[in-house]
């Protein structure tokens, strides 16, 4: 008789870890559609609130290197606590705090809580679900946290619209609270190794990764993939309603269906990612995506709506089964290091790539899909250099 991998005891903490990833999420993006309301708020302008963006990037890069060694070595829960903590702590400064310098040290809290957040959630799903079946379920508890916060996303702003931009910090706070209550009630998901040497000496390790042909290409690969997804949704909004003619209420419900459809694609792409392998599947499907990029901005009506929705759909389930083989590239003692690294990639390309889409966006919207369509053909070529951990060519080299 054989086992289930994932046994029942994954429900709770599955649930758990779902929600934190959520929270995260939602933190992270509820700011695009607050913008405007943020700034008239805080008597400052959209550009201020800008930098606040790029402030929550950086803290979120540093708390990605700082928080995965740590982790490896002392355990997953002691830091995802303090992550949901400032995460709650941000949250209802911004809520109560009507000045700019306390929004912007309360964004770079957050920038750390969702940075360390991001590498030790999905670090933690890998330690309890076994590679065979962990595509099945990054793709389940990710595409949920996703569709959930776009969701939040639109409720957002209905809800800054209306009551102003404290009332959905103070949600976002009341949901920390609760995140954090079921955090504490989450016991380590095994004991850790004892992992020796400095703070100093683990944060060299990502040097490692650096010099690693497999790792490095796995890093360039999530900077592609996260910077070509993130470069065409940034502007999206915007072009539908200026150039396609969308209502504000339009967009909003377009990307509520797009929620709830990113969440129902992940029951079927997760054992798809499983059945055929994580990197085919990737591959696969960010060719897919890489090849319709450039045709959404001549697609119009009823198959613009269907088009964005598979796109994103697609989009997120090459993440979710490329985050799934990325967490088994080394082994578990290193887990949440490598996973941190990469996401600094994914960081940074995604910086790289708004950047880039603001230069050309006043040229129109198509200039910045085939940049973002480059984007993801090269994320094809080098997924392609990945190895798929556990075949004859993954073995050796994927733990560096």
């Amino acid at each position: 008789m054989t086992t289930r991998p994932e046994t029942p005891s994954l429900t709770w903490p599955g649930a758990v870890l779902g929600t934190v990833i959520a929270l995260g999420l939602l933190d992270q993006q509820v700011i695009t559609p607050l913008i405007a309301a943020l700034a008239d708020g805080l008597r400052v302008g959209v550009a201020e609130v800008g930098l606040a963006i790029s402030a929550y990037s950086v803290a979120a890069a540093l708390a990605a290197l700082v928080m995965g060694p740590l982790s490896d070595s002392r355990g997953r829960r002691p830091y995802l606590l303090l992550g949901a903590t400032l995460m709650l702590a941000s949250a209802g400064v911004i809520s109560l705090a009507p000045h700019y310098a306390t929004f912007v040290m309360a964004r770079l809290a957050a920038g750390f809580a969702g940075g360390t957040i991001a590498a030790l959630a999905v670090a933690w799903i890998a330690d309890l679900v076994p590679y065979g079946r962990r595509g099945r379920v990054m793709s389940i508890l990710m595409g949920g946290a996703m569709g959930a916060a776009i969701l939040g996303q639109v409720g957002a702003a209905f809800a800054a619209g209306r009551f102003g931009h404290q009332v959905v910090y103070g949600a976002i706070a009341f949901l920390a609270a609760v995140t954090l209550a079921m955090l504490s009630a989450l016991p380590e998901a095994r004991p850790r190794e004892t992992v020796s040497g400095s703070l100093g000496q683990k944060l060299a390790s990502h040097l490692e990764f650096l010099k690693s042909p497999v790792h490095r290409t796995a890093a360039f690969a999530a900077f592609c993939m996260s910077g070509s997804l993130v470069g065409v949704s940034a502007y999206a909004s915007g072009w539908l309603q200026e150039v396609r003619g969308f209502s504000l209420e339009a967009v909003g419900v377009l990307y509520g269906g797009l929620g709830v459809a990113i969440m129902a694609a992940q029951l079927l792409a997760g054992p798809i990612a499983d059945r055929v392998g994580k990197r085919r599947f990737t591959l696969v499907v960010s060719g897919a995506v890489a090849a319709m990029t450039p045709v959404l901005p001549w697609l119009t009506s009823t198959p613009l709506v269907v088009a964005i929705l598979v796109f994103g759909c697609l989009a997120v389930a090459r993440i979710a089964a490329f985050t799934a083989l990325r967490s088994e590239l080394v082994p578990g003692t290193r887990r949440a290091s490598f996973l941190g690294f990469s996401n600094v990639f994914s960081q940074i390309g995604i910086a790289a790539a708004v950047a880039a889409g603001g230069l050309l966006y006043p040229y129109g919207f198509e200039p910045v899909c085939w940049l973002m369509a480059g984007l993801g053909g090269l994320a094809v070529v080098l997924i392609a250099r990945v190895p798929e951990p556990g075949s004859v060519e993954g073995t050796a080299p994927a733990h560096g």
